[in-house]
C-alpha cells in the first residue's frame, strides 16, 4: 500500500486500520471500471497497473488522464456522490483498492484522525492536479491569442 503516494505518510497501525475499509479490485486490460454517467460509488487506489480517464465524442476517443501505479482516481464521489464525469478504462491488468462511499462515511465515524490524514493527502494532490491544469488552460490560451 506505500506505492501508493497519498498513503505514503501513513504508519503501519494508520495502514493496517485504513486496509479494514478498502476492497482489492482486479481488472483485466480493457475493462472499463466506471462509466460516465454511472452514479459515484467510491474512490479507487492504484495498487498496480495503469489506466486511463476518457470521454467518447462522435465514436472517437479523448484521453483525459492517465493514471499509474500510486495514482488515484474517483476521488469525487467521497463527497459529492454525483455521476462519474469519464470513463475509465485499464490500459494493462491492475489491481485497485476501492473505498466506496458508505466504508468512507464509515471510516470518518470511527476513526475521524485517520480519515483526516487521508482527507489531507488527497486534497494535496487535487490541488497539485488543478494547478497543473490551470497551467495547461494558461498556456493554450496564450497560444490561441497569440495565433489570432
Amino acid at each position: 500500500m506505500r506505492r501508493i503516494k497519498i498513503l505514503a505518510q501513513l504508519n503501519d497501525a494508520q495502514l493496517d486500520h485504513l486496509s479494514r475499509f478498502l476492497e482489492v479490485h482486479y481488472v483485466p486490460q480493457r475493462l472499463a471500471i466506471v462509466n460516465q454517467g454511472d452514479p459515484g460509488d467510491g474512490m479507487y487506489l492504484i495498487l498496480r497497473g495503469e489506466l486511463r480517464a476518457r470521454m467518447m465524442h462522435d465514436g472517437r476517443e479523448t484521453i483525459l488522464s492517465t493514471f499509474e501505479t500510486g495514482d488515484f482516481f474517483g476521488d469525487l464521489a467521497l463527497f459529492d456522490r454525483g455521476p462519474r464525469s469519464a470513463d475509465v478504462i485499464a490500459n494493462e491488468d491492475s489491481t485497485l483498492l476501492k473505498i466506496s462511499t458508505g466504508a468512507f462515511d464509515q471510516l470518518t465515524r470511527e476513526a475521524p484522525g485517520l480519515a483526516t490524514v487521508f482527507l489531507q493527502a488527497t486534497a494535496r494532490t487535487l490541488a497539485a492536479r488543478i494547478r497543473a491544469d490551470n497551467k495547461r488552460l494558461d498556456r493554450i490560451t496564450r497560444q490561441f491569442r497569440t495565433s489570432n
